[in-house]
């Protein structure tokens, strides 16, 4: 193994952007933190002037991120994401990082980063099979089989689960029953006209862990994981003992002696660059 090369990683999220260096691929330095910029090339450039101030004309072995929107199938494009993100699009971002830093470049959605960080470095080290999910301005998550991101054609999308088919259990909010329609940030702005971290009616927060449950409920029966982690800004207002004790109660029809484990989500803003460190263990290290 060679120290004399090393590791760029980042994380771009819906509003800053996170930026920093492995020499081992064991750990990171304190990360750079901007606001994410709207325009695309200036995003690439920032990228450039902090590896720059971070580490100057040292090589890069290999650069490795994780970005708050959807991948196009060939992982060269962003084909979706947030507001602040939306001139990064159908941009070849793969390529122009390459170009950039001359070396090979891996980047996949937060969820995944975000799955692979909790597998190897947070509460599911050590389980086969494992389910992270994030509930914040959308809801996203991902399966871990043997240390890795299980394969998939089109990625994951459980927030996309329809848990209410025709509305009914929550009116107004979604047309077709959604999850994320009763429990992502941007849904709850919608309907209730505030900020989620602004509400503070604990029956609200109980009324979206009862549907935090049934998609919970839904993860573990067509994944069957030994662990579910969650996390996300959402869960910082969900009583978490208010929900497990709801998705205990919803799965013991199916599985009522063994069930998963359910716990919540460790390392807050820095779980991209980990789930980027576990990456360069899994595929550098190894």
């Amino acid at each position: 193994f060679n120290f004399l090369y090393m590791y760029l990683l980042f994380d771009i999220g819906g509003s800053k952007m996170r930026i920093t260096f492995s020499r081992d691929g064991e750990s990171f330095e304190k990360p750079f933190i901007i606001e994410t910029p709207m325009e695309y090339n200036e995003g690439i450039q920032a990228l450039r002037d902090i590896k720059l101030k971070l580490v100057g004309e040292e090589k890069i072995k290999m650069v490795v991120g994780s970005i708050a929107a959807s991948f196009s199938a060939d992982a060269n494009r962003l084909i979706g994401g947030g507001a602040q993100i939306k001139n990064w699009l159908e941009k070849p971002i793969k390529q122009d990082i390459k170009q950039s830093f001359n070396c090979p470049v891996y980047m996949t959605n937060d969820s995944m980063m975000g799955a692979l960080a909790q597998s190897h470095f947070g509460p599911a080290q050590g389980y086969k099979i494992s389910v992270y999910l994030t509930v914040s301005t959308g809801v996203g998550g991902a399966i871990i089989v043997d240390g890795k991101i299980d394969d998939n054609t089109f990625g994951f999308e459980p927030g996309w689960q329809i848990i209410d088919a025709g509305g009914a259990l929550c009116k107004g909010w979604s047309k077709k029953g959604y999850l994320m329609d009763y429990i992502s940030g941007i849904s709850i702005k919608q309907n209730t006209g505030k900020k989620p971290e602004d509400i503070h009616d604990s029956a609200f927060w109980e009324s979206r862990a009862n549907f935090l449950a049934m998609g919970l409920h839904n993860v573990t029966t067509i994944w069957s994981p030994s662990i579910i982690t969650i996390g996300g800004g959402i869960m910082r207002s969900i009583d978490f003992k208010y929900l497990e004790k709801k998705y205990r109660e919803e799965l013991s029809v199916v599985f009522p002696i063994e069930q998963p484990i359910l716990k919540q989500a460790e390392f807050g803003d820095e779980m991209g660059l980990y789930g980027a460190l576990a990456y360069i263990k899994i595929h550098h290290l190894g």
